[in-house]
């Protein structure tokens, strides 16, 4: 999302994960909570004179990424508020997120805080069901409001005017990043036609994904889309949104230029390989290449050195988008973070605020930015971030490459429903590029699933 698009583009996303899980109430027509009677654990750990602590169900933690930037943060913010609020965290995995979120609303379990969420589950789960606190007062009152983008804050905006979560405040484009040692083009790629890219690696691996939601050879597959004729508009007229047909030229010819480009680049490698196998791979000096989005970046500092192997060091990695001037990020959407209306206490809610109040603070912000390489376009940023800028490499290159020629597309897993995007989608690629089945089938295959998934 930039310059053309980036005025109204400007929108992705804040923050990491949280939740708790809490007592019954019943829900009122404000989204209030009325509690129970019965005294939470939070009231009566604030009675006792004890800290208030919320457990918060997330993914980013432990091996994911975003977790080098969370973990510290929930730490800073424990020790802040040491014997009046502590967070704590209960790993989840990201496939399964929105399931175990589902669960959580079915039972009435819903923790007071959650984050992520696809715009589908806020949609069918989150909305209907008035399960969120509305939002709005308190932005305005604890000056969030003002970080929050515009198109964000319109499409977090309810009819009855209630706003649901956070709207985003950070624009996180994807691209891919280059190994030098064993890829270093005259020309930026973002310059090359496709064909002038794979040219270019002369055999280099690109290091690829087919298990859970196939996440690095997606990325590439929906930037092949864009550079097809009816592509780029096709995407970003579903953002925000979901497409139940790919039966259409634009994607049958990215999905058959996207076997070529696997066959030419190492693809049998990489069949039944998860994330982790790729990212791995890449920092082993396997892959020459590797597409993902701003928060790798933090993979390659000094202090990930124990990831790395066979001689790799993230000092010779460098940022660029994809073929065609083409980056990736939905610009229409939802926030990262919720606030739910199951809270059993006004000591919990007032935990959950003061956590988010603590998250959204211009230090967090900042700290988060440099950490995860995206832009907050409402914040005034500091001397000492501008400095910190100057020696993040990556950062400051993602940011100087996203011009006013920069095409700015959705993702085609987030345009997909989420049965599709997450296990679907890799399944019929490894079929694909296995040549079990054609281009036009996988597309066939895919909107059939999708339809599936609509009814």
């Amino acid at each position: 999302m930039k310059k053309r698009l980036l005025a109204s583009l400007l929108a992705a996303a804040a923050a990491a994960s949280c939740m708790v899980s809490c007592g019954n109430k019943s829900n009122t027509g404000n989204n209030q909570n009325t509690g129970s009677s019965a005294p939470s654990s939070a009231a009566g750990n604030e009675a006792a004179g004890k800290a208030v602590v919320l457990t918060l169900p997330t993914y980013y933690c432990g091996e994911n990424v975003g977790a080098i930037y969370f973990e510290p943060a929930v730490k800073r913010f424990n020790e802040q508020y040491a014997g009046r609020y502590e967070v704590r965290l209960e790993e989840v995995v990201e496939a399964s997120y929105n399931d175990k979120m589902s669960t959580l609303a079915q039972s009435g379990k819903l923790p007071v805080l959650i984050s992520g969420g696809s715009n589908e589950w806020m949609k069918t789960v989150l909305i209907p069901r008035k399960l969120y606190w509305d939002t709005g007062a308190w932005l305005q009152e604890s000056g969030i409001m003002d970080l929050c983008l515009d198109a964000s804050v319109e499409y977090s905006t309810q009819e009855d005017g209630s706003i649901v979560g956070i709207p985003m405040v950070s624009v996180s484009t994807m691209g891919l990043y280059c190994n030098t040692t064993k890829y270093s083009p005259d020309k930026n790629v973002a310059d090359m036609t496709v064909d002038e890219f794979v040219a270019s690696l002369d055999g280099e691996k690109i290091a690829w994904q087919t298990v859970d939601n196939a996440w690095t050879s997606m990325l590439f597959m929906t930037a092949l889309i864009a550079n097809e004729e009816g592509g780029t508009g096709w995407l970003q007229e579903y953002d925000g949104g979901k497409c139940y047909d790919y039966d259409n030229a634009w994607m049958q010819a990215a999905a058959a230029k996207f076997v070529e480009i696997w066959n030419k680049t190492g693809g049998s490698a990489y069949i039944g390989k998860a994330y982790a196998d790729a990212a791995n791979d890449f920092m082993s000096n396997n892959s020459a290449v590797i597409c993902n989005g701003t928060w790798m970046n933090a993979e390659f500092g000094a202090d990930s050195t124990a990831n790395w192997s066979n001689g790799f060091n993230g000092a010779d990695v460098t940022a660029d988008y994809y073929p065609g001037n083409i980056a990736l990020c939905n610009t229409r959407g939802y926030g990262r973070w919720f606030i739910t209306n199951n809270f059993s206490s006004d000591a919990e809610l007032e935990a959950a605020k003061a956590f988010m109040e603590f998250i959204y603070s211009p230090e967090e912000l900042e700290q988060f930015a440099l950490t995860e390489g995206c832009q907050i376009p409402k914040l005034t940023y500091s001397e000492n971030y501008r400095a910190k800028l100057d020696e993040q490499p990556l950062v400051k290159a993602q940011s100087e490459k996203l011009t006013d020629k920069t095409t700015i597309v959705p993702t085609i897993a987030s345009i997909m429903p989420d049965s599709v995007a997450n296990s679907v989608f890799g399944n019929e690629l490894t079929r694909l590029v296995n040549g079990v089945i054609s281009p036009e089938q996988f597309c066939s295959t895919l909107t059939v699933k999708a339809q599936e998934a609509k009814d």
